[in-house]
């Protein structure tokens, strides 16, 4: 974890870009935490000290805002679940 945090400081300035770039383009939610678990989780998943500094640059630059709009969407949907509040999964037990 130490690694992962020291990686995270080396990246700060490529996700404040992209924190920038979200925020001019109208997402007022976005968020340097949430860019960087949408991207752990996405993008790079277990292989994150395996990459190149340039490709982690590289994957934060290329974030689209449907992915990270994607992310914060299945994010809330799980947690909805995890609280019991699946509306969704009770009507369609019922239905069934």
């Amino acid at each position: 974890m130490e690694g992962e945090k020291q990686l995270r400081e080396q990246l700060m300035p490529a996700l404040e870009c992209k924190y920038d770039e979200f925020r001019l383009l109208g997402y007022t939610q976005v968020t340097i935490d949430g860019l960087w678990e949408c991207l752990c989780a996405r993008k790079w998943k277990k292989a994150l000290m395996e990459k190149k500094l340039y490709e982690l640059v590289s994957d934060i630059l290329s974030l689209s805002p449907g992915e990270y709009m994607a992310f914060l969407t299945m994010r809330s949907y799980e947690q909805q679940r995890a609280a019991g509040g699946d509306d969704l999964e009770r009507v369609l037990k019922e239905l069934l």
